[in-house]
């Protein structure tokens, strides 16, 4: 990762975790988020992936990631210079061991 790689990456965690700690409290469900990029390809290559307990209920976590991509959206638009097509952020549950 060229040096330029890693100051964009880390402004895209530190904005994402911000936004994480805020959600975690705001949305039913919503437990973490990640992202996964290939900087020969960014931005097009950004997705974002917010995680879901696996007790939400469906409808509930599909409002959930519906409310968050334009916050997802605000939040990266800085560090990509434009909207983060809503296709590249997706939801997902974490499934636990009982």
């Amino acid at each position: 990762m060229r040096k330029s790689d890693k100051k964009i990456d880390n402004d895209i965690i530190r904005r994402l975790t911000a936004l994480c700690e805020e959600a975690k409290y705001d949305y039913t469900g919503f437990e973490w988020l990640t992202h996964e990029v290939n900087y020969q390809r960014f931005p097009q290559s950004l997705k974002v992936l917010l995680v879901f307990n696996d007790e939400v209920a469906e409808p509930a976590m599909l409002q959930s990631l519906r409310d968050l991509i334009p916050k997802v959206q605000d939040a990266l638009e800085p560090v990509i210079g434009g909207r983060l097509p809503a296709a590249q952020i997706e939801a997902a549950r974490e499934h636990s061991v009982h």
